[in-house]
């Protein structure tokens, strides 16, 4: 079967924004307190740019899914699905921007813009959640995986017939044995002939 991309790619994102809030809050009291160099928050800020770059390839690839799936489902369904996912990735672009931000503010401030970095992650959290449960009701609730299987299975043409049976069977089937002559038929006829001939040599 054809698996497209899609539903390959948009686990990471997933699995990124839920794992990025707590990741942030501890880089950023890390890093106040002094037990953590301020360099490590680039480890935040690369996670932080993998999350948008998954989140926007999922969005890329729903898009070319949509001409597969649209034919068994509602274009609004889809649009739906389409739109939380682009509300989604502006939220992860804004947190990238803002964590960006924080590594060069002065140092007052990078902690209170850290925080902020944190609130934003839960809210794409939030939005990935509503991203995903929509996509999940587009496959299990209206079927729009159906979409690939008929796509399969017309790429493969039509249903297989089923095989004639070629082996040779040792008993003949009914059908056969009744087209077979009887040994009396012949019998029967050669008596027949030789009446005949008699008849024909008593006329002579």
């Amino acid at each position: 079967m054809n698996i497209p991309f899609h539903p390959v790619i948009v686990h990471f994102p997933i699995a990124l924004t839920f794992i990025l809030p707590l990741l942030i809050l501890v880089f950023a009291f890390m890093i106040k307190q002094n037990k953590m160099s301020p360099q490590a928050w680039l480890i935040i800020i690369g996670l932080q740019l993998l999350t948008t770059v998954t989140g926007y390839v999922a969005l890329e690839s729903g898009e070319e899914a949509e001409d597969v799936v649209e034919k068994v489902l509602d274009k609004k369904l889809i649009h739906e699905h389409e739109e939380r996912a682009e509300i989604f990735v502006g939220s992860t672009v804004v947190s990238l921007v803002l964590s960006i931000a924080a590594f060069f503010l002065r140092k007052e401030f990078q902690f209170i813009l850290k925080l902020a970095v944190c609130l934003i992650s839960l809210v794409s959290g939030f939005l990935v959640y509503r991203t995903g449960e929509s996509g999940g009701e587009l496959v299990y609730r209206y079927g729009a995986a159906s979409a690939y299987a008929s796509q399969d299975k017309m790429s493969q043409g039509l249903l297989p017939t089923p095989e004639a049976n070629t082996s040779e069977s040792p008993m003949p089937t009914d059908e056969n044995e009744s087209l077979k002559p009887d040994d009396n038929d012949y019998t029967e006829s050669e008596d027949q002939e030789n009446l005949e001939d008699d008849d024909s040599k008593q006329e002579d």
